[in-house]
């Protein structure tokens, strides 16, 4: 088997395995309006605009209105999430961020107006709308005080608390011009972090657990949380540009 093939297999199984929750509910309509859903290209549309590199202006909206949403990135958690939809759409796909727009004081109730023209006034042909959203839930429950067994944890445990993260990433490529949709793909991830409850303390705690990575990552307690959304919105983000490379990759 193709490692194309192999790593397809892997992420329909993530899919299938993240997708079912369908936590949190999709949030592009909210703020491009209903007709996102009818206006989307064809594979064949997609790898004819593949032949040229597209200059795109980048609008990244981490939502929070959702009346379930988990609370807002901190700046250094949307820098990390700006530089890696940089990263993974210009090393995956043709197009190329040429600026980043300014997203702070949009709204779903201002942003059908706004995108486009903000566009047209950073003179970018194309606008990359990216959403990312989660939900989260937290339960406290008794930890193996030396980490999970894949960790070499086991007896005694100790009073902490598990936080599962579900995010989405939902990307949508705008016309400037028309303000037509002409590219839209999503993913989604989850991340598990596990913290003791203070004043216990163990080097194996806090531990992120990630949906598509083995390896688990330890942060700063004060910073645990946010690196637990961050990370699970980078994952979202791989498996929905995955999606798109798949898309404008030309047949063999």
């Amino acid at each position: 088997m193709r490692p194309l093939t192999l790593l397809s297999a892997f992420l329909a199984g993530v899919v299938l395995s993240v997708g079912c929750s369908a936590k949190p509910p999709a949030r592009i309509e909210a703020y491009l309006g209903p007709e996102v859903e009818r206006m989307q290209a064809t594979q064949g549309d997609l790898r004819a605009l593949g032949d040229a590199q597209l200059q795109a202006g980048l609008l990244l909206i981490n939502d929070t209105s959702y009346a379930e949403s988990a609370p807002a990135l901190s700046e250094r958690g949307l820098a990390f999430l700006s530089d890696a939809v940089r990263r993974r759409i210009e090393d995956k796909t043709p197009i190329r961020i040429a600026k980043v727009l300014p997203s702070a004081a949009l709204t779903p109730e201002s942003a059908q107006q706004t995108v486009t023209s903000l566009g047209r006034a950073q003179e970018v042909s194309y606008v990359l709308v990216v959403i990312f959203s989660s939900m989260e839930s937290e339960i406290p429950l008794m930890l193996p005080l030396g980490g999970d067994p894949e960790q070499g944890g086991g007896r005694p445990r100790v009073s902490g608390f598990e936080t599962n993260n579900y995010a989405l990433a939902e990307l949508a490529l705008l016309e400037t011009g028309s303000g037509k949709v002409v590219a839209r793909t999503d993913g989604r991830a989850w991340s598990r972090l596990n913290r003791l409850y203070v004043p216990v303390t163990s080097n194996a705690y806090p531990v992120i657990h990630r949906s598509l990575r083995v390896a688990p990552i330890y942060p700063r307690e004060e910073d645990a949380k946010d690196i637990l959304r961050s990370i699970a919105g980078d994952e979202a983000l791989e498996q929905a540009v995955y999606k798109w490379e798949l898309s404008w990759s030309k047949p063999a």
